[in-house]
């Protein structure tokens, strides 16, 4: 079965148990611009990473250098560019007053979410339309969305979820850095930016899945 006749099995899947307002998201990072799939074209404009990938999710297939990534910390923790210094050592979100003091923020940009390994560009596109293997794919849903997914995790896992987020960073760092750097699977509440720019709805959340997870999810989907 070919990456596409794949994905498209995935996301009929996916729909069927899932209420969605917009399609499930394929991404992939890409060394050089020799390993792009063919038609796949450069975005025709200067946004921000969750916005590319609320456009895929709207039906856009296309693909991303660092000079179309309007967020610097975005493009950062996807692993397009190294993390901007005033975000990774917490000085940007403690002026932002995210933080009671500088030393917390610190603490907590530490441990967000980042792909060290520095890329070429991003692939995006919707799942049923991506003629490539995914990376991640990301699902925005509302709760009770996320909540069958987390039915269908379980259902072969045995095992509790331990999502990881903090409200920063989220389409970037949550969703996308954080399974493809574990190989696991993330829920994330979204962060201001996304929800503001990228139009993640009050009543919606998100989920990451690795590729090395998928199959698993999409198996219990079915058997749920």
């Amino acid at each position: 079965m070919s990456n596409l006749e794949t994905n498209k099995k995935y996301c009929e899947t996916i729909e069927s148990k899932i209420k969605l307002d917009a399609k499930p998201v394929a991404m992939k990072l890409i060394k050089t611009e020799d390993d792009l799939p063919e038609g796949i074209n450069l975005i025709d404009e200067k946004i921000r990473h969750c916005e590319m990938v609320r456009k895929a999710s709207l039906g856009n297939t296309f693909y991303s250098t660092i000079d179309q990534q309007l967020c610097l910390g975005g493009a950062g923790a996807i692993g397009l560019r190294d993390m901007p210094e005033k975000l990774a050592n917490g000085e940007k979100y403690f002026s932002l007053g995210r933080f009671q003091d500088l030393e917390t923020a610190k603490k907590l940009t530490a441990e967000l979410s980042v792909v060290k390994d520095i890329h070429w560009g991003m692939i995006y596109a919707p799942l049923d339309e991506a003629n490539f293997e995914a990376d991640v794919i990301q699902i925005i849903t509302e709760p009770v969305g996320g909540m069958k997914l987390a039915q269908s995790i379980v259902y072969k896992s045995g095992a509790k979820i331990e999502p990881s987020f903090a409200g920063i960073q989220s389409l970037c760092g949550d969703a996308f850095a954080n399974p493809y750097i574990t190989d696991g699977i993330n829920f994330t509440l979204g962060c201001d930016g996304s929800r503001k720019a990228a139009d993640i709805k009050d009543n919606e959340m998100t989920v990451g899945i690795s590729k090395a997870k998928i199959e698993e999810v999409i198996s219990g989907l079915d058997s749920i």
